[in-house]
């Protein structure tokens, strides 16, 4: 993980680029962001970011301000240049290949669901760790926590989980000891993409 003083960063460009998320922390937000930046996360959490910098104005303006803070350090580690995504720099984690474009159409087409334990439904999205999650209208999943950090953009629709609302583009962290209950809101389906630490247990408390 990179870290830089905290005098490196704006404090008042930090409080206006995140205010949506209400389950995350700042500072949790920062740091998975300058991973991703700095590419240094798994193919799952790099996907959820592309996908929140794709789809939120916030989030593509958080990514340009990370690599403006770490632009020297990055410049000193890498060995060759960086793909360009959303105006910003990273370096690719090792993956299958599975680009945002692919993640934005597998979500729009029919996809094979199975209603996991906790009662939601789920479909594969391809790349080690990853899913898609549904929440059908009025529906809710159980109240739960997490074992690790799980990343969670929404796609489509909106859903709330007691802390705040979320819809299209937002990412919500979900660290270990925070407990919430997400639950679709209004008329549609709410589809998220959900992102863990590829693990051979993960899958099977879904």
């Amino acid at each position: 993980m990179i870290r830089l003083p905290a005098s490196s960063v704006p404090s008042e460009e930090l409080t206006s680029l995140y205010r949506t998320t209400c389950l995350t922390r700042t500072d949790t937000y920062i740091a998975f962001m300058m991973d991703h930046v700095a590419g240094n996360h798994p193919e799952s959490f790099a996907i959820a970011a592309d996908l929140h910098v794709s789809l939120s104005a916030n989030g593509a303006e958080a990514a340009d301000l990370w690599a403006m803070i770490g632009g020297a350090l990055l410049e000193e580690s890498l060995s060759a240049p960086s793909p360009v995504f959303g105006g910003h720099r990273r370096r690719p984690a090792p993956s299958s290949h599975v680009s945002v474009g692919e993640i934005l159409s597998r979500s729009g087409n029919q996809l094979q669901w199975r209603r996991g334990l906790s009662g939601v439904h789920y479909a594969p999205a391809g790349a080690p760790g990853t899913k898609f999650m549904k929440l059908e209208p009025g529906k809710s999943a159980p109240m739960h926590g997490h074992g690790g950090l799980e990343a969670t953009v929404v796609l489509s629709g909106r859903f709330t989980d007691g802390h705040g609302t979320y819809t299209r583009g937002d990412l919500v962290l979900g660290e270990p000891g925070l407990r919430h209950k997400p639950a679709a809101v209004g008329d549609e389906s709410c589809i998220c993409f959900v992102a863990h630490r590829a693990s051979k247990f993960w899958r099977y408390f879904q």
